[in-house]
């Protein structure tokens, strides 16, 4: 199967984005993550499927 090598290529934009993440520490990644978690939380996405895998 061949793919298109445009599809593979980042813009600038997203090269510096994987950049910085590719340099953040532990502590930064983990906290990206509970900020992502609230944000899941508090739309309601989260807690909807929380309640799907039938858990309370």
């Amino acid at each position: 199967m061949k793919t298109d090598p445009k599809q593979n290529k980042l813009t600038a934009e997203e090269k510096a984005q994987l950049r910085l993440w590719a340099s953040a520490t532990p502590v930064q990644r983990l906290a990206w993550l509970e900020e992502a978690q609230m944000i899941a939380y508090k739309s309601g996405a989260w807690q909807k499927q929380y309640k799907a895998n039938g858990k309370t």
